[in-house]
């Protein structure tokens, strides 16, 4: 007899509770955004600056991305360590404006703010890197490649 196949609407399994290491960088990083902005997201991810010959040229660091209630803050992490360091990028939702550009594998944000040279955000396939992503690009104003 043939092995049924599981029903289309199936439950999706329950997101498994947060690690401890992850749970020590969401510590270090509340206490590292202004006592008045309220943590909302936060991820790790590829961060560099757009370049012309970006793939080839651009210097990318690991670092931790965190969206408060009013801003996009950037937060360099530790060589040895692997905890956030310091912040290194701070800017309000409202003057940056998101792309969220489709790649094979996660998803990558272009995040413009002024004259500026654009971020890039490159982001893994986590369940927290969606999140956040979705949260940043519902937060800011759209913009059109």
């Amino acid at each position: 007899m043939a092995p049924e196949s599981p029903p289309e609407h199936a439950a999706s399994p329950t997101p498994s509770p947060a690690s401890r290491r992850d749970q020590r960088i969401e510590s270090r990083l509340r206490a590292a955004v202004d006592t008045d902005d309220n943590l909302v997201a936060w991820t790790r991810g590829w961060i560099s600056r757009e370049l012309r010959l970006h793939r080839l040229l651009a210097a990318r660091t690991f670092d931790c991305a965190v969206v408060t209630d009013r801003s996009l803050l950037l937060f360099s992490i530790g060589f040895f360590t692997r905890h956030p360091r310091r912040r290194v990028y701070s800017a309000s939702l409202d003057a940056i404006s998101v792309i969220d550009d489709d790649v094979s594998s996660g998803r990558r944000l272009r995040v413009h703010a002024g004259d500026s040279r654009a971020l890039w955000i490159e982001l893994n396939a986590t369940s927290r890197s969606v999140e956040f992503a979705d949260l940043l690009v519902a937060r800011t104003r759209s913009a059109q490649p």
